[in-house]
């Protein structure tokens, strides 16, 4: 019994830990996504609600950009562990996540404009083989999420030293679910382990930041987005178990989104070429453990709680974008963007459930200008990541991951 309640916390640990550890979704802007998301300075599109609150007060009348990302990707795992043949492959199943974005704006007075975000910070999955060698680990894991982010915008009066914006607003994550599938074989060849969580109540945090132009042909841009704590609760179902032995497994956990920065360069070195740099800056580090507590006392071992070390780091991503609009077709707007992202989970605790790892990113994007009042924004993203070799880990299935991403994008953005 003893063993079969351990089970039930690693499996709980295991959950929430990847609801933790990423799953995390950059690209909430098709525009934004052709130049791979170095938009914090660039204020001249409704998006900049998420990038830079402050460039609303750049923005016009009213504005509405709608779009969708698919994400769609790929990992193979080549093993190293004790448990499978050495060197045996195994193939993540082909998947492709929806991830949707909505912005509105509306112009109050010169210089002062509101608007409005809704945007899936968190939202993809990953499913394995039924026989894979990973199966005690992860067969499927799904996690949704969506946040409203109402802001405004408002420009400084002028002090004779450039242009000086500044901007805020409110972070609600309002929708999330998680669900899971895992085998615990330890007990029956067949035995399984599913849980669905969701959300329990909104989460509140904020996002703010400042645009500053010296000049016309250059903008400097500092925007930060606060952790938002969220708690999940779950409830599990065994299947296929000897004994019918019945365990309450009803936990919830808090979760800390962590906090992050971006510090931003654009400049305009000639007519039509717009070159922006991004640092990016996530504060991990604050996950160091996760604390699971149960509902009611765990039969046999009467824990009411149990906590598993984390211990990320924090982690870094810099970008470099730029956008080209004096083409031959007046119509046609072009993007291009690279990035290099460092992932923060350290080797021990990477497993099937999110084998992250560092990465590159390359992107090309298109505005399509259809009338003074409507345009259409095509992107497409590809991720590389590095190949990741990691051995003595935490649930021990060692190994060789190897992932790549398709990301197409398509939107619209009305202006009246």
């Amino acid at each position: 019994m003893r063993r079969f309640i351990a089970t039930i916390c690693f499996i709980f640990i295991g959950t929430y830990s990847a609801l933790a550890s990423g799953f995390s979704i950059y690209e909430a802007s098709v525009r934004a996504n052709g130049m791979l998301g170095a938009f914090s300075a660039y204020a001249d599109h409704v998006t900049t609600i998420y990038y830079n609150p402050a460039g609303l007060s750049g923005l016009d009348g009213i504005q509405i950009s709608a779009g969708a990302t698919i994400i769609a990707p790929r990992t193979s795992f080549r093993n190293l562990s004790p448990l499978a043949s050495a060197g045996e492959k195994f193939d993540m199943q082909k998947q492709e996540f929806l991830v949707p974005n909505f912005f509105g704006s509306y112009q109050v007075a010169d210089g002062f404009t509101v608007g409005v975000g809704v945007y899936a910070p968190f939202g993809l999955g990953t499913e394995w083989d039924q026989n894979w060698v990973g199966r005690g680990e992860s067969i499927e894991a799904n996690i949704q999420t969506l946040f409203a982010n109402p802001a405004i915008g408002y420009e400084l009066p002028d002090f004779g030293i450039g242009d000086i914006k500044i901007g805020a607003g409110l972070q609600v994550a309002f929708f999330g679910e998680v669900s899971l599938r895992r085998a615990i074989r330890q007990f029956t060849p067949e035995a399984s382990f599913s849980l669905d969580g969701e959300l329990k109540e909104p989460a509140f945090g904020f996002n703010a930041g400042i645009l500053y132009s010296p000049i016309e042909e250059l903008t400097l841009g500092f925007t930060y987005r606060s952790e938002v704590k969220t708690e999940y609760e779950g409830n599990g179902n065994f299947r296929n178990l000897p004994g019918r032995i019945q365990v309450p497994v009803e936990g919830s956990a808090e979760i800390d989104l962590p906090a992050s920065w971006v510090a931003a360069v654009n400049v305009k070195p000639m007519e039509g070429l717009t070159v922006e740099a991004d640092y990016v800056w996530w504060g991990w580090s604050s996950y160091d453990e996760l604390r699971i507590e149960f509902k009611e006392p765990v039969p046999v071992l009467g824990i009411t709680e149990t906590v598993s070390e984390r211990n990320y780091e924090d982690s870094w991503q810099i970008r470099l974008g730029a956008e080209y609009t004096e083409l031959p077709l007046e119509f046609l707007t072009v993007r291009a963007g690279i990035a290099y992202d460092k992932n923060p989970i350290k080797d021990e605790y990477v497993d099937p459930t999110l084998p992250d790892s560092d990465r590159w990113l390359f992107s090309g994007g298109v505005t399509f200008t259809v009338t003074n009042y409507m345009d259409i924004d095509a992107s497409y993203i590809f991720i590389r990541g590095k190949e990741r070799r990691v051995e003595g880990t935490e649930s021990g299935i060692d190994g060789v991951y190897n992932t790549h991403a398709n990301l197409p994008g398509l939107g619209a953005t009305l202006k009246f």
